[in-house]
């Protein structure tokens, strides 16, 4: 259900640039009762379409440190507004997930998955300098910078530690806390007025997991077995859980389980996949479908684990 609160918001949310005309809203978004993701766009009258994407990342055996992957951009209705919901992982990892299938624990094998496809430059849109998200004292910037070739330069708002980019606009992992409401800053420059969302999005609960043990690399597993996946349930209705395993040869399936603490791998899926070294990832997300003047933006909030598995 929407959420309406008393429209108040300090002066230390914006940037210098801010606009004159900056708009305060209280943080409608599509929360329903299948509020993870019911695939509806909710926008406004214009044709402007946004993501945003904000995923911790705990450490792992591999990497023994925690990582927040935060990135965004704009682009016109026409470049698509459904073509991933992991934008991190497509500009960040050079990955690009698959979406998950819609429905509940299904597994869907996928192609092997290339880079992203960024398409016609034309159609994605510079706006204001920056996306943030706010949680009390905390805030999370996600700063403009142009990627790709000479004659074909997108901009994307990302948090890195650039020299590049002003300060502020590295990641922190303390920014990102589990089960908690951001207000959502958009800076529009001449695309659009400045706007704050008052707790427009929320984070998932802390996702831990419990099967297969993460923390051992290459853990052995049975290819001619079942693999149970077990994690800390919440229940909610507004969050998913994304499963993803692939091979060194980039095999992938992708699983959406529902959020109620297991799900079996069947041995079969895995037996598509080459033996040796795969990876198992698991995440649980949400996904608000925010309405602006403008047209929309779609912020996906994820909380994901990896895993480096053995498969015989």
């Amino acid at each position: 259900m929407p959420r309406l609160h008393a429209l108040f918001v300090t002066a230390s949310l914006l940037l210098a640039c801010r606009d004159d005309d900056t708009s305060v809203v209280s943080g409608f978004t599509s929360d329903g009762d299948n509020a993870h993701d019911d695939g509806i766009e909710t926008v406004g009258m214009g044709d402007l379409r946004g993501i945003l994407t904000f995923t911790l990342y705990p450490a792992d055996s591999v990497l023994n440190y925690d990582r927040l992957g935060m990135a965004g951009a704009w682009y016109t209705e026409e470049v698509g507004y459904e073509v991933v919901d992991d934008f991190y992982a497509a500009y960040g990892l050079q990955i690009a997930f698959p979406l998950p299938p819609e429905k509940e624990d299904t597994l869907e094998h996928n192609d092997v998955p290339g880079g992203f496809n960024w398409g016609d430059a034309e159609g994605w849109i510079r706006a204001g300098n920056a996306m943030k998200l706010v949680e009390g004292d905390k805030e999370a910037l996600a700063c403009v910078l142009d990627v790709g070739m000479v004659l074909d330069r997108f901009p994307v708002y990302a948090a890195t530690g650039s020299e590049n980019q002003p300060e502020g606009c590295a990641p922190d992992v303390k920014d990102f806390v589990p089960d908690a409401y951001y207000d959502l800053v958009v800076y529009g420059g001449e695309a659009f007025s400045d706007t704050v969302l008052l707790e427009a999005v929320h984070t998932p609960a802390e996702l831990e997991v419990d099967e297969p043990d993460l923390e051992a690399f290459e853990l052995p597993i049975e290819q001619s077995e079942d693999l149970r996946v077990r994690w800390n349930s919440t229940g909610s209705k507004t969050d998913r859980v994304v499963i993803r395993v692939w091979d060194d040869f980039g095999r992938m399936f992708t699983i959406h389980a529902k959020d109620d603490g297991e799900y079996a791998i069947p041995s079969d899926a895995l037996s598509m996949l080459t033996a040796g070294p795969i990876t198992l990832t698991i995440a649980r997300e949400r996904i608000a479908r925010i309405p602006l003047d403008a047209g929309g933006l779609k912020a996906v909030t994820r909380y994901e684990r990896w895993g480096y598995l053995d498969l015989r």
